[in-house]
């Protein structure tokens, strides 16, 4: 489902900050810096707040895939390891909004 949010993203000890595109139960699209390219597989920590929401989600993902789109790179990420907790109310959001 679409959702704009910002996203604080931690690849490598070193954070990047992007902005969700759209997000579901198993994983999210990043809008991020087009200078910042990411390889499959790459291990990545999210930390955003859901819209309209007091929530802070912290997950754990991998990359899936990446590529430029004109002056950004949106990313794909799968949520990995994460606790089922966080996984649940992310679920939950999207049952809500959809």
């Amino acid at each position: 489902m679409p959702v704009v949010c910002a996203v604080r993203n931690t690849v490598g000890g070193r954070q990047h900050l992007g902005q969700s595109e759209d997000i579901g139960p198993g994983g999210i699209t990043l809008r991020r810096p087009r200078d910042v390219p990411m390889v499959p597989q790459t291990p990545i920590a999210l930390t955003f707040d859901l819209p309209g929401t007091k929530t802070t989600i912290d997950v754990d993902g991998l990359v899936v895939w990446d590529r430029r789109t004109g002056a950004f790179r949106r990313t794909g990420v799968r949520f990995v390891g994460s606790s089922s907790e966080q996984l649940a109310l992310l679920a939950e959001y999207c049952r809500r909004k959809s």
